[in-house]
């Protein structure tokens, strides 16, 4: 799949570098139809003697090159050698990006000591049928008491086996593929493909912010962090640790927020399309004038962006190019790992209107159309202490927190921001907490059908059942009775 995504950029809108952006995990295999008598033979008749073909020690070595069919690369080490002895490799020109340095161990440990497993031919004279005429890649490790080049040749017959061969010898061997399959890896694919990796702990920086820009959307969406869950004694009724501010209030679902939220932690691309991209690749990857950029500040202080450009589809799977933060990288992310780019407002909603806890509510007002108002305050701080007043005169606290919960039950059961309401409205609710800091006006308006539209605070974004607001009426009605409110419709 990663050569179809590098074939499909190529033809579409040369994006990948020369040498492409996508690593060649296994060398390839000799040809089936012409190889296969041959060299299984040759399998057969090798000797089981192992040969020595690199050693060298970790930190004499200068350089080690490789040339591929993908461009090659040539790592060389970062700085000095540790005090244990450890030595880093990085991969020239590339040294200003998050390299995998698991991946550059690889060819330092392969070009420090490499033995063949067997001999298959000495004094070859027909190199081809090894696919050593044109070896699939050429690995030099230099030193500074010596220069040693390996040819790479065709996969043998017997599983997990290349052909290689010292450069100007014609003895041939066999080595494990898994020793050798780092040298045909082009420099891209030394490029980390993480984007932001979790904490080490497990503990990520809060989110603070997210906010989403699309190129088919009208309005940005953005989602901010609920300071009240700071507090324990004035956090929401929500689970959620986050609410959207755009482009309506709404209280989160935990659940289906969570990858809108906290997306970006362990946020990793499927491949390198192309490091250090040119302006025509950038325009090509439509990363230029991006689809999608969601922007991430966490209470850390740390600001990221993510860019999205232009879908691929590539044998069913989709991807979109993304280039992300200062990294001057174009990476191919898996359209399933970013939930920004297709996210709708009502995907992620819980269908709470209200969310504040009974015991927090300070003054709540209740206005009927064609009626009077009615006001609740509230003092105290939980079950044992809260007292309610209606229209100043001390009322039942239970009844109170009865006819509240019913409230709550105010149920957001469609996403609507393109419908402005028509006349007065049929109730309107005004809430506001204790410490002032929670305000919200909710106006309920007859739509069509036998549906409400809810207005937040003046912006019109959910639809509910008529027959709730009937009975909200009909239970404030009841509020000086002995009747039970209505809590089902």
């Amino acid at each position: 799949m990663k050569k179809n995504i590098k074939a499909v950029l190529a033809c579409t809108a040369a994006l990948v570098i020369a040498g492409g952006g996508y690593a060649v995990l296994m060398l390839t295999g000799a040809n089936e139809d012409s190889g296969n008598s041959s060299t299984s033979s040759i399998a057969e008749n090798s000797i089981s003697v192992p040969t020595e073909l690199f050693s060298f020690e970790k930190a004499d070595i200068i350089s080690v090159s490789a040339e591929n069919a993908g461009g090659g690369f040539e790592a060389l080490p970062v700085g000095k050698p540790a005090e244990d002895g450890t030595v880093t490799l990085t991969i020239k020109g590339l040294e200003d990006l998050d390299i995998n340095y698991t991946l550059t161990s690889s060819i330092l440990n392969s070009s420090a000591a490499l033995s063949s497993e067997s001999t298959v031919e000495e004094n070859a004279s027909d190199l081809d049928k090894y696919g050593l005429t044109n070896p699939q890649a050429k690995v030099t490790v230099k030193s500074n008491a010596e220069t040693k080049t390996l040819l790479i040749g065709n996969e043998s017959p017997e599983s997990g086996k290349t052909y290689c061969m010292a450069e100007g010898e014609n003895t041939v061997y066999l080595v494990s593929t898994s020793n050798v399959s780092v040298f045909a890896n082009s420099a891209t694919s030394f490029v980390s493909t993480t984007l932001l990796a979790n904490s080490s702990d497990g503990n990520n920086p809060t989110v603070d912010t997210v906010s989403i820009s699309r190129s088919d959307l009208d309005y940005d969406i953005v989602l901010e962090y609920d300071k009240s869950t700071d507090d324990d004694d004035t956090k929401s009724g929500t689970l959620s640790t986050h609410y959207m501010t755009k482009p309506v209030f709404a209280y989160l679902d935990v659940e289906k927020s969570q990858n809108a939220v906290n997306g970006f932690f362990g946020l990793s691309a499927y491949s390198v399309i192309a490091a250090h991209p040119s302006e025509t690749e950038i325009k090509s990857a439509g990363l230029d004038d991006p689809f999608c950029t969601v922007k991430m500040k966490t209470q850390d202080g740390d600001s990221y962006t993510l860019k999205l450009g232009n879908e691929m589809d590539i044998d069913g799977v989709k991807y979109y190019p993304a280039m992300f933060n200062d990294n001057d990288v174009i990476y191919a992310v898996s359209k399933e790992n970013l939930c920004w780019a297709d996210l709708q407002p009502g995907d992620i909603t819980s269908k709470m209107v209200f969310g504040t806890l009974v015991w927090d509510i300070g003054k709540l007002d209740i206005s009927v159309q064609g009626g009077e108002t009615v006001s609740f305050e509230g003092s105290g701080t939980s079950e044992d202490d809260y007292k309610a007043v209606k229209n100043g005169v001390e009322c039942d606290t239970e009844r109170f927190r009865t006819f509240y919960t019913f409230l709550l039950k105010t149920s957001a059961e469609e996403f609507i921001i393109d419908e402005e309401p028509q006349g007065e409205p049929m109730v309107t609710v005004y809430l506001e907490t204790q410490d002032g800091n929670t305000k919200q006006t909710v106006e309920f308006y007859k739509s069509e059908g036998k549906k409400t539209l809810i207005s937040v605070n003046g912006v019109p974004c959910f639809k509910c059942r008529t027959a709730y607001v009937d009975l909200l009426i009909e239970n404030l009605s009841k509020f000086d009775t002995s009747e039970e409110f209505v809590m089902n419709w």
